[in-house]
């Protein structure tokens, strides 16, 4: 009697034809519950919708599977030493990626995440034909078991991998007990007998744990390789549609000042209340006793812009563009940085005459291709001064003045010590952030003097000519009026200094025989 063994061929056929049956049964499944499934759900108790959330998760962990499984034998058929024999090269694909995501319509990093971990766990064999196994091959038994999920597996072999390099020399104990507890901990198997067994580990959890175990195997794995250390950068790219591009890759303690920077300057006691708040001398009477000074103020500026739904009108993106703004702006005021041409950091802009007191036209900034709105000159100009430099036809230069127009450090202190910060009414930027404002600008006849500045942030400064914001200096002391629609439209004082404001409450709180007296 001969015994007929199926060849691979015959094996493979078979494989294909169940998958697509199993396929077809699981399509005509969700056809015919799609029809009652919305009802169905809805009337579910809440013990039956889990486990049927459970369980469909658990078929789509079979699917990952196979998806994976199928992903790394494209990666091995399409490998580069196969030159134009790989499988991805005879189907005009440049890569195995891209054969993946022709084949399935995912995106390239599903396609990509697929063959990395399709490699990681898939069984290899040597030059002799003898089997070895995978890479990670705890790994691979949980997943290929539909107990792990792809997530789960990914964070594992993604963390460990970083680590082999390290372990080259054959001293693999510690990745196999990594790997070993990990997936133990994401299936909720004890890792040991008599170990105690916790509820399965999220994909997030399982992320966590495989960095500790990363760092625990090689201490000195966060060192930046040279590679890393060589790529790291940041540069401009050529201006479009009016704006400077930017790109750059940080390493992770700059990246960490960087963003503990923006979260410094975009937090909410920074964005959140840029609306107006009511009148400093209708709060006293009405609240009088109260001590809205400092902190407490603030916190219930806040406390009624969140209650009537008002929010800093920008994005994440563009408060951090304006952080970015307010830093360099902080640091070429700074004396510890390097001098330029014998001077601080100083950004030259340069326009026409007509064309400024026209307020039209356009300027250009030194080393910047595109050039800026006669409105950004204008408040360039508000904050930082003027130099006049004459030319003659020829281009010759005739006549050079002096910077013109700018507060000194002692103005800007006194600035600083009677507004506090920024006087629109809800921002908390401090002083030492601000920038000096002219309240009738220098080139419309407004001196550079206290009585004629405030202390604006950034953003407002930039966009004092445009949100309708209106300030004016009332013997001395700035007052403001929000735009139509945002809040009474009166003047009203403008202070964030909590001196000034406690002394405001005192007074208030004396009655006017004191406010005469004092006067």
């Amino acid at each position: 009697m001969s015994v007929v063994t199926p060849s691979v061929e015959d094996t493979e056929h078979a494989l294909t034809a169940r998958i697509a049956e199993v396929a077809d049964q699981v399509g005509d499944l969700l056809e015919a519950a799609s029809e009652g499934a919305a009802s169905a759900l809805a009337s579910a108790r809440d013990i039956e919708l889990l486990e049927l959330v459970t369980q469909i998760e658990r078929l789509g962990r079979f699917t990952d599977a196979l998806r994976v499984h199928a992903a790394g034998e494209v990666e091995h058929r399409s490998r580069p030493s196969l030159g134009h024999e790989g499988l991805a090269a005879k189907k005009g694909c440049t890569s195995a990626v891209e054969l993946v995501e022709r084949l399935t319509r995912v995106s390239r990093q599903t396609a990509r995440a697929r063959l990395k971990l399709g490699a990681a766990v898939r069984r290899t064999s040597t030059l002799l034909g003898i089997a070895m196994p995978p890479r990670f091959e705890r790994v691979a038994a949980g997943f290929h078991t539909g107990e792990l999920g792809i997530d789960s597996a990914v964070a594992i072999t993604k963390a460990l991998n970083a680590v082999l390099p390290h372990h080259a020399n054959g001293d693999l104990d510690g990745v196999r007990a990594a790997e070993h507890e990990l997936v133990c901990a994401a299936i909720s198997v004890a890792a040991a007998p008599g170990a105690e067994v916790a509820a399965p580990a999220t994909a997030t959890e399982t992320r966590m744990q495989a960095a500790v175990w990363a760092e625990v195997l090689d201490p000195d794995g966060a060192e930046p390789s040279h590679r890393q250390w060589a790529a790291r950068g940041f540069e401009f790219l050529p201006a479009r549609d009016g704006l400077v591009p930017v790109r750059g890759a940080l390493l992770p303690e700059v990246a960490g000042i960087v963003r503990r920077v923006f979260d410094s300057i975009t937090n909410f006691r920074h964005s959140a209340g840029f609306m107006p708040v009511c009148d400093h001398d209708e709060a006293g009477s009405a609240h009088t006793g109260s001590a809205h000074t400092g902190s407490a103020h603030t916190e219930s500026v806040h406390a009624e812009s969140e209650a009537s739904g008002r929010k800093d009108p920008r994005t994440r993106a563009q408060r951090q563009h304006d952080a970015i703004a307010t830093v360099f702006d902080i640091a070429a005021r700074a004396d510890e940085l390097p001098t330029l041409g014998g001077a601080s950091p100083t950004l030259v802009v340069t326009v026409l005459t007509d064309d400024f007191r026209a307020g039209h036209g356009v300027g250009h900034v030194d080393g910047i291709d595109e050039p800026i709105s006669m409105r950004a000159v204008e408040q360039h100009a508000s904050a930082n001064g003027i130099q006049r430099v004459t030319l003659a036809a020829n281009g010759q230069i005739v006549g050079i003045g002096t910077t013109e127009r700018r507060f000194n450090r002692a103005q800007r202190r006194a600035l600083a010590v009677r507004d506090g910060g920024c006087i629109i009414p809800g921002c908390d930027t401090p002083a030492w952030a601000t920038e000096a404002h002219h309240v009738i600008p220098w080139w419309h006849g407004g001196p550079t003097h206290t009585d004629n500045g405030v202390l604006l942030c950034w953003f407002h400064h930039r966009s004092i000519d445009s949100s309708g914001w209106r300030i004016r200096i009332v013997n001395g002391a700035p007052e403001v009026m929000p735009p139509p629609g945002m809040g009474p439209q009166q003047w009203r004082g403008s202070t964030v200094s909590p001196a000034r404001r406690a002394d405001a409450l005192a007074r208030r709180r004396a009655g006017p025989a004191a406010t005469t007296a004092v006067a």
